[in-house]
């Protein structure tokens, strides 16, 4: 008896999946582990709620399988069932006007010689990082699939149920607000 290969596309491991591979779903599952973590931390989701969210969404995408067209990207499909999973936390914890942030994990080590310049650089990141956590949860979302999903806004603007013009508005106005506390940190180093 001759064993089928597990497929080395995310597309194919959920139609595998769904026809019964057995490995296929856990494939699907530590290739987007890391974004998924990624997207609830951004989004605010406290550490000690994470595990749960991320179980119920690989719960959903699992349940919902049948549904994916396979004729269509996955990771747009992938991050609506996300996206739609973290705005019903949020709408059921009604927390969607105080959020608990974390900082995202370190997933690169600074290749920087000097202390000096890994101190800065981690600074920096901090900074970044709460001032997405100040954006309203409307930009932030877009944000995230935007910039470090690198979605394409058309898919952006089916995950999150939104014209593609609010999409680009959501991005433009976070873009711009970071921009604007960019500019207030430099000033206050400077003048500091």
């Amino acid at each position: 008896m001759e064993i089928e290969a597990v497929p080395e596309l995310p597309e194919q491991w959920l139609v595998a999946h769904r026809e019964g591979d057995s490995d296929a779903f856990g494939k699907l599952v530590q290739r987007y582990r890391r974004p998924v973590f990624g997207y609830l931390v951004r989004c605010s989701v406290p550490e000690s709620d994470r595990d749960d969210l991320f179980q119920d969404i690989f719960i959903k995408i699992h349940q919902r399988a049948d549904q994916y067209d396979e004729a269509r990207p996955l990771h747009p499909w992938l991050f609506t069932v996300v996206a739609n999973t973290v705005r019903s936390y949020f709408s059921k914890k009604k927390l969607r006007s105080f959020f608990v942030w974390e900082p995202a994990p370190e997933d690169v080590k600074d290749p920087a010689p000097d202390s000096e310049a890994r101190a800065s650089t981690k600074e920096t990141a901090a900074w970044l990082e709460r001032a997405i956590e100040a954006l309203p949860m409307p930009q932030r979302e877009v944000l995230v699939l935007a910039t470090i999903e690198r979605l394409p806004l058309k898919d952006i603007a089916s995950i999150l149920a939104m014209p593609v013009n609010t999409v680009k508005t959501h991005v433009r106005r976070a873009r711009l607000r970071l921009v604007e506390s960019y500019e207030r940190r430099t000033r206050l180093n400077h003048d500091g």
